[in-house]
């Protein structure tokens, strides 16, 4: 099996696309007329959700595919649900696989020890289950906090060897208040440099045959500057890059977070293309999810070509 980073390469040269739909849906920004057609006031106001969110998003994925190589499920948009948003969380994942997409949790998980290995067994790899092992789900890669240093990453640094999965860890994010912590200096170095030489570390063992590492980084659109020092430390990590569009990131500036050979970035738009119906002057919300994901496909092109 290839690594995860050679079969993220593959993506992007099939697609001719960087361009990750980000999947943050909540019930109350979905289209009143959809709502109106799936629900059923003979079923619970549990099950109406469950289908509703289903449908929306499976929706939402074949209207985009052509566009993106991959969909990033952002936890807290299914945790807010409890289990049953975990159900339907399942049920997207499997669907993403089946379509060839690269699939991202975004729970920017952590923990110390056998808790973290928790977290990695059930996002990257297989759950002891009764002396046998169980794939509960599907995931390519994974985004991880590394404020617990490597207790907290090592587990999953060693499943992505092992199993041929990636991991973006949070090194600058794109919210202002990053600035907090991320920019402290610490001697002659921001936080955030000193971040990026550990994730250097971490993913020197996990390099694929087109040279990229498996362990790559979170950097935010809005933080151009940072890119270029980020990118310096990792000239061969993938960056997961969010903030574009909403959060204020400019898609001009993606030209600072590529690499010498104008890779080495996936980018996340998230409500630009769930909720682009709102931006649009018809109703077909599949029609303008697709258009929407294809305009910022081929703004990014130009950017970073």
């Amino acid at each position: 099996m290839l690594n995860f980073s050679d079969r993220l390469i593959e993506s992007i040269k099939k697609k001719n696309s960087v361009l990750i739909a980000g999947i943050d849906t909540s019930i109350e920004n979905i289209p009143d007329y959809f709502i109106k057609r799936f629900y059923d006031k003979e079923k619970s106001e549990i099950d109406n959700l469950k289908t509703i969110l289903f449908e929306y998003n499976r929706r939402i994925i074949d209207a985009v595919e052509e566009n993106v190589v991959g969909v990033k499920f952002q936890a807290a948009f299914f945790e807010q649900y409890s289990y049953h948003g975990f159900e339907v969380l399942h049920k997207l994942c499997e669907y993403a696989k089946n379509k060839k997409l690269v699939v991202i949790f975004d729970g920017k998980r952590n923990d110390i020890s056998s808790s973290a290995k928790g977290y990695s067994n059930a996002y990257l790899g297989e759950t002891p289950v009764f002396g046998k092992k169980i794939r509960f789900f599907e995931f390519d890669a994974i985004t991880t906090n590394p404020y617990l240093g490597q207790d907290g990453i090592k587990p999953f640094v060693e499943d992505c060897e092992r199993f041929k999965k990636g991991l973006f860890v949070l090194v600058k994010t794109s919210n202002p208040s990053s600035a907090d912590f991320q920019d402290l200096m610490i001697e002659d170095k921001y936080l955030f440099e000193l971040v990026a030489e550990k994730v250097y570390e971490w993913g020197k063992n996990c390099i694929g045959k087109e040279g990229y590492s498996d362990v790559g980084a979170v950097v935010g659109a809005t933080q151009p500057e940072a890119a270029k020092r980020i990118r310096e430390i990792l000239p061969n990590s993938f960056f997961l890059v969010p903030g574009i569009g909403v959060q204020g990131g400019k898609v001009e500036d993606l030209k600072y977070f590529v690499d010498n050979n104008n890779m080495g970035i996936i980018v996340n738009s998230s409500r630009d293309i769930i909720y682009a119906y709102k931006n649009y002057v018809h109703s077909d919300f599949e029609k303008s999810s697709y258009l929407a994901s294809k305009s910022i496909k081929e703004s990014i092109n130009a950017a970073i070509s």
